[in-house]
């Protein structure tokens, strides 16, 4: 069964390991956990936790909560879910960001976690279209968001944004 599990400081060294095989920078994911020492882990964990409750932000920042994709016990997946948009979110970012364990890849888990964080947007009182910013030449992901429904409505040399109506 698959679901989200939003992070929390119980995440052990399963969801570490995971965000290992995950490169620190995939495709526009950005990924700090890569490489850090599983020691620091807790702390990685509990910034995100902050952030889910807009607690130390830069100011720059908007709050954002980060979930495991699960298959039963097991991560297969991170995303992240920012809460609103700024005007630089618009231009590269989006609302949305995932990816998927190396080891998982090309089992449709990109598409159940894109699902279920567009539907835990709408949970969460995100009432507005959602974005999610694609590389062009990620066909995987192009790929994903096409497949849950996303309209391209623009696209330059840098991103291809793909937004998913609200409907109420």
């Amino acid at each position: 069964m698959l679901y989200l599990k939003a992070v929390s400081l119980e995440d052990g060294r399963e969801f570490y390991d995971m965000l290992q095989r995950i490169g620190a920078s995939e495709n526009g994911f950005i990924n700090k956990a890569n490489g850090i020492e599983y020691a620091d882990f807790p702390a990685w964990l509990k910034h995100h936790m902050d952030m889910a409750q807009g607690i130390g932000l830069e100011d720059w920042m908007v709050p954002a909560s980060t979930f495991w994709l699960m298959d039963g016990s097991i991560p297969v997946g991170q995303g992240n879910l920012r809460h609103r948009l700024t005007d630089k979110l618009r231009e590269a970012g989006g609302h949305i960001g995932y990816a998927i364990d190396a080891a998982q890849r090309g089992k449709g888990y990109g598409n159940a976690l894109l699902k279920l964080l567009l539907e835990e947007a709408r949970r969460m009182g995100i009432h507005e279209d959602i974005l999610v910013t694609v590389y062009p030449s990620n066909t995987a992901s192009r790929r994903v968001a096409e497949h849950c429904g996303g309209e391209l409505r623009n696209e330059n040399e840098e991103r291809a944004y793909y937004w998913f109506p609200y409907s109420a």
